[in-house]
This record gives structure tokens, sequence and C-alpha cells, in this order.
């Protein structure tokens, strides 16, 4: 047996650590989230495939027209930055597969082929990336598919997004599940150990400039404030400086509020 080490975004740890139907991970630009997932994948489809499983990874997106708007090229660079990976793969201009012949990626869009996921054959792994704004029906018709499971594995649904819209399908669904088989966390620039200097200057460009979008880009939130609002550049400022959190009431004070 041996022993490979892969790095990860600590919160994500406990995300991949032990059993799970769903696994979800959302948050801002720059968390690690996407080339982690795609890291990840490799490393799943390495382990079954090791056992003699075979299967395949199906990588979906709501909108992909074509390869290109695809996780492809993501995981190219994921599987090329581990040795043990690179000798497991096969990575063409347009595919990537175990040279085992056990394990085969698959790239589809579910707003024009979710029904033909059903035909794919055996699904290990699914992993939907930029999943807000994957719909209700696409959600009820492609969580049924995977339903395959072995001695110790059952085929699991990976979902990734950045928060747009709080009545999304993706935050009702995947959200603060009760589900225990369910895991969720939310991961932001600070959570990301590689986070490059060049992002952090744009990061901190959006910070001083554009105000009303800094929470939504940077730091996961739902895009709530129209560009130009008056108080966005003091409200940011004080989410980044820790200056807004909850405080007890003041029975002794009058509350008034100004619309």
């Amino acid at each position: 047996m041996t022993t490979e080490k892969i790095e990860l975004p600590e919160k994500l740890i406990s995300l991949f650590d032990g059993p799970a139907d769903i696994r979800a991970a959302y948050g801002g630009r720059g968390s690690g989230k996407t080339r982690s997932f795609a890291t990840m994948s490799a490393v799943v489809g390495y382990c079954l495939g090791k056992r003699g499983i075979r299967g395949i990874i199906l990588c979906a997106r709501q909108f992909q027209n074509s390869l290109a708007d695809s996780s492809l090229e993501e995981i190219k660079r994921a599987i090329a930055d581990y040795p043990f990976l690179q000798n497991y793969y096969t990575i063409g201009e347009t595919y990537i597969r175990s040279k085992d012949g056990r394990i085969t990626y698959a790239f589809s869009g579910l707003d024009r082929n979710i029904a033909s996921i059903k035909s794919k054959g055996r699904l290990l792994l699914c992993w939907v990336d930029e999943a807000e704004p994957v719909t209700s029906h696409a959600w009820n018709t492609l969580i049924p598919t995977l339903r395959e499971e072995g001695d110790g594995w059952n085929t699991e649904l990976w979902v990734t997004w950045n928060p747009l819209r709080k009545e999304a399908a993706v935050e009702k669904r995947f959200r603060n599940s009760k589900n225990v088989r369910i895991k969720s966390v939310q991961l932001n620039w600070r959570d990301n150990p590689r986070f490059p200097d060049l992002l952090n200057r744009a990061r901190l460009d959006d910070l001083k400039n554009r105000p009303e979008s800094y929470d939504h880009i940077w730091e996961g939130g739902f895009l709530a404030q129209m560009e130009g609002a008056y108080f966005a550049t003091g409200l940011a400022i004080a989410k980044e400086e820790g200056r807004i959190s909850n405080v007890p009431a003041d029975p002794l004070m009058t509350f008034q509020a100004f619309f």
C-alpha cells in the first residue's frame, strides 16, 4: 500500500471525510473549491479503479454548449499537479480516462441533455459545477439516476456554486440541509491557503471601488445591493473589519427605523 498527500483547504478535509450521498461547497471567488473538487474527482476515480470498479465520472453544468464550457481543462490541470494521477490517467484533447480502462470522464450540460444522462451507463460520481442556475426539474431528474452502490461505496453527487439568489433551487436543496448524508460548507478566499497575490489585488480593488458587488463576488453573499448603492462602501468596509455583529437589545433605548 502506498500513501499520497493531497493538499486541500482545511474546510474541505471534513467535507470529504466519511460517507455521504452529497457533498456541496459554495462561496465567493478565489476559494479554491473548483480546483479542489476537480482534484478529488480524479482521486476518487483512482481509488475506485484500483479496486477494480468500472464506471463513469460525470462532470455537468447547467449550460454547456461545448467542451470549452466544461470542467475538462480544470481536471486536466488538477491531474497534472500529482504524479500518481498523471501515471493513472490518459489525457487527450477531448477526453480523460484511466489507463486500465476502468474509469472514464464524461461532460454534459443539464439544460439540453438532462434526459440523456439516464443512458450514460454506470455513474460512479456526478459533479455539478457552477450549479446556481440549475433548476428544480433538473435536480429531480438527475438525482434518481445516481443509484449505483457496492462494498463500501455509493454514487455521490458533488455540487459547487457561487451564491446569487436566496431562492435558487441549489440553495433550498443543499445549503444547511438536515440530512446527515448531505454535507455542505461555505468556502471563501480567506480559506484558500494558495490565494494568489494577483487575485488579492483584484479583491481589494473591488472593496474600494465596487463595494456594492464585493460581498457577492468575494464573500459568497447573495447579490442584494444595486450598483452605486449609497451606503455600500461603508457597509463593505465595516464587514471586512468585523464591525457588523449581533448585540443585545437595550430595553431603555428607543428603536427608530428610517427608510
